[in-house]
């Protein structure tokens, strides 16, 4: 998956609307995002990972977390991202359960949360999913990955390798297979040891029915 920009507002650190558009690095596929400590580093990949699963890109933090702390009940919280995949490109809306206020009359309203999944068709786009979980399953789809496996191996906030490192071996069996597309030789393995197991029996079956006679 490439980034090609991404737009949030009221989200984490940043109340206004902000776009960071990656397409101005050119074919850098390479870059370091720094700045000091409370930046706002952390919330441009929580952005990328809520886009894309409705979760930040730490475990620790849930998604009420996310909304901006001084965002008033006008200022709604959303992410876009746009991302390509091979030569595929795609849209992502995403909005968390937020309390609002009314586009009629008085008080505040919660509205649900939302996510529409879209993929451009030349200049038209076109809704590929449009339900909360849906979108979420329908990016697991495309990607690969689910959100957990993402945090691990694509996206690596600070901390998070770490557990990388600690996982289980099952766990980390099972995202190298992810990574390395190396599935098709474990369903080898499984088949080689079920013929082997076959053989085993016939010949122990043979075995008997030599001391029987």
């Amino acid at each position: 998956m490439r980034p090609v920009k991404v737009s949030f507002a009221a989200f984490g650190s940043y109340r206004r609307e902000t776009v960071i558009d990656f397409r101005e690095l050119g074919e850098q596929s390479f870059f370091l995002i720094h700045g000091a400590t409370g930046a706002g580093k952390t919330t441009v990949l929580d952005a990328i990972c809520f886009a894309l699963y409705g979760d930040a890109s730490g475990g620790t933090r849930e998604v009420r977390m996310l909304r901006n702390e001084e965002a008033g009940a006008s200022e709604a919280t959303w992410v876009e991202l746009e991302f390509l995949l091979g030569e595929q490109h795609y849209l992502l809306f995403r909005s968390p359960e937020q309390v609002l206020q009314k586009k009629r009359g008085e008080g505040t309203t919660k509205k649900p949360a939302e996510a529409v999944l879209y993929i451009f068709d030349g200049e038209e786009k076109k809704v590929l999913a449009s339900r909360y979980s849906a979108v979420t399953e329908k990016i697991e789809l495309l990607l690969g990955f689910k959100s957990s496996q993402f945090r691990q191996v694509v996206l690596l906030p600070q901390g998070e390798f770490l557990r990388l490192l600690l996982a289980k071996s099952n766990e980390r069996q099972e995202i190298m297979e992810v990574l390395f597309n190396t599935e098709i030789y474990r369903l080898v393995e499984e088949g080689l040891k079920k013929k082997a197991r076959a053989l085993e029996d016939g010949h122990a079956a043979v075995q008997q029915r030599c001391e029987l006679l």
